[in-house]
């Protein structure tokens, strides 16, 4: 027998995943933890640095420590939140530039160089779990 999974949305990840064994379910979270610290390394790395203070702003944060921009005043999550972090007041106009100065992005480029090295332990979790996928970005099947 042969079950389908179709994700197209993030509430759909979450379902997903609750559905797991716990065993599962704690292997991409910590998986995903150490993905933020590796995210937070290379924007170290790529970071324009002049006094040094917006590179020793960025770290991974996790669980209680992550803030809340949804405001989801305290309901329950599907996963322990997990952020990489710029904190400095002007990280966000090193990151996007402004009328003045251009954008020399950090965070962006750390993410997006990690994606790939993050799905293939995500896909390689689930296929413990029995999942594979049919298509590339599309479909888990069971």
């Amino acid at each position: 027998m042969s079950v389908e999974v179709t994700i197209e949305s993030e509430s759909d990840v979450a379902r997903l995943f609750q559905t797991l064994p716990l065993e599962i379910f704690a292997e991409v979270q910590a998986w995903t933890k150490e993905i933020a610290v590796r995210i937070a390394e290379r924007a170290k790395e790529i970071v324009p640095v002049r006094t040094g203070h917006l590179l020793d702003s960025i770290d991974p944060v996790f669980d209680e420590d992550v803030e809340d921009p949804d405001g989801n005043n305290g309901s329950q999550r599907a996963f322990e939140p997990v952020q990489v972090v710029a904190d400095t007041p002007y990280a966000s106009f090193v990151e996007f530039g402004t009328s003045k100065m251009s954008a020399q992005p950090f965070m962006g480029p750390a993410g997006e160089e990690t994606e790939p090295e993050y799905l293939t332990g995500i896909d390689a979790i689930l296929e413990k779990a029995g999942f594979e996928r049919s298509m590339e970005g599309e479909e888990l099947q069971d």
